[in-house]
């Protein structure tokens, strides 16, 4: 591990879960600065920290790895005052060749998720602007894999961050990775290394960010 890498990582958590230096270090149970001096490189925290920390929402295992699993599945609500219920839509993404485009969002039915879990894995999403899409194709690794929902925050219209969206083309659903380049186009992949595919938007083509994909999870846990 290198630690440049992990304090860099550790307050893109924090900051991720909305917590100060302060507060994520009352969760890990130390001081702020040992805090300060984890995220600046200069200690590394106690396994009994990261437990703790875990428990308060960071992604632990993207920590030491700095990779970050979409799959995994949401609690259910602790109880009715906890308990949000997501639209699940007729709408299909592909992470292949493409899928029909349904003009009109048909709500095929809503899945009760806990508030609570949201607002700590997903703080910077708003609970009324998440949906959930089926994913299917293989194009996209174990980033999702076929048959996964994904939970789509589709406040993001526009890929100014780096990350896996939901686009419309030419009548399709799409669920591909988009990361902005230097030149300021948006360079459009595929995770799975054997269909890796890349197409580089220069603003000609008619592509709309239908939202951005934050969470996903197998289908089969349903």
């Amino acid at each position: 591990m290198h630690s440049n890498n992990f304090s860099a990582r550790l307050r893109e958590e924090r900051e991720r879960i909305g917590l100060s230096q302060a507060a994520l270090a009352e969760a890990g149970g130390v001081k702020k600065l040992a805090q300060h001096t984890y995220e600046k490189g200069e200690r590394s925290p106690s396994s009994d920290y990261l437990l703790k920390v875990a428990d308060a929402g960071v992604d632990v295992s993207y920590l030491l790895t700095g990779s970050r699993s979409l799959t995994g599945p949401t609690p259910p609500p602790a109880d009715d005052e906890d308990a949000i219920s997501l639209p699940l839509l007729s709408a299909t993404g592909s992470m292949g060749p493409g899928h029909d485009f349904t003009p009109e969002d048909v709500i095929l039915g809503r899945v009760p998720v806990s508030r609570h879990w949201l607002s700590v894995n997903l703080p910077r999403s708003r609970p009324e602007a998440l949906q959930l899409v089926h994913a299917y194709g293989d194009s996209m690794g174990d980033t999702l894999r076929s048959g996964d929902f994904a939970i789509v925050d589709t406040d993001y219209t526009v890929a100014d961050v780096s990350g896996v969206y939901v686009l419309q083309a030419n009548g399709q659903l799409y669920i591909k990775r988009v990361s902005r380049r230097l030149d300021g186009r948006h360079e459009i992949t595929s995770d799975n290394p054997n269909v890796r595919t890349v197409e580089v938007l220069d603003g000609s083509q008619q592509v709309r960010i239908c939202g951005r994909v934050v969470y996903g999870w197998n289908g089969r846990r349903f």
